[in-house]
């Protein structure tokens, strides 16, 4: 049975890593992207229950907020997937705070256009100003942080592919929150 677990991580992640190869390949080639409607709410269900599976997590270190409106999206699934995996990740490495709080995921619609957007907040130590400014530039990584440096520049070309935006802002009390501002919902209609 251990050995059925652990093979069925080793298949996911294999899966996972063919995906952002492809994603890459295909940010290089600016191939079209394969969008479809997604529904916030039952997509993110979904992928947080396979996120804690693959990354041996609980769903105590995330916490869900706006998702029971209805909300959807134009995007392509695999990038978005990709996306929220590096925010996730991220937010869990760099963001616990010294209290273990948990990851916010929150959906919403932003007052002014009407744009759906979901944020990925963390109570951390937060992003220097200094660095906060290159945080998308590629092969650059912030303190000790480690990593290849390419995670936030492939989610926020992901982001620009799909007619979204990929922000990053310093949350009040501390911490760092992400913001994927997807693409107007009117451009959708008719």
């Amino acid at each position: 049975a251990g050995d059925r677990h652990l093979t069925g991580i080793i298949e996911k992640n294999a899966v996972r890593v063919s995906q952002i190869i492809d994603n890459v390949l295909q940010l290089s080639r600016r191939e079209a992207t394969r969008q479809q409607r997604i529904v916030l709410a039952e997509w993110l269900g979904g992928f947080l229950e396979e996120f804690c599976a693959t990354a041996e997590r609980t769903t105590d270190d995330f916490r869900v907020g706006g998702a029971d409106e209805l909300i959807d999206v134009h995007f392509d699934p695999s990038h978005l997937h990709q996306v929220l995996w590096n925010l996730c990740e991220n937010a869990l490495r760099h963001g616990r705070g010294d209290g273990g709080e948990p990851v916010e995921l929150t959906a919403g619609r932003i007052a002014a256009s009407g744009r759906p957007y979901l944020e990925i907040a963390d109570r951390g130590r937060g992003i220097p100003a200094e660095e906060s400014e290159r945080l998308f530039e590629p092969f650059f990584t912030a303190g000790d942080a480690g990593g290849t440096g390419l995670g936030l520049f492939v989610s926020r070309e992901l982001c620009q592919t799909n007619g979204a935006l990929l922000q990053y802002e310093p949350r009040a009390g501390g911490g760092s929150i992400f913001r994927i501002v997807f693409a107007d919902p009117q451009r959708w209609k008719g």
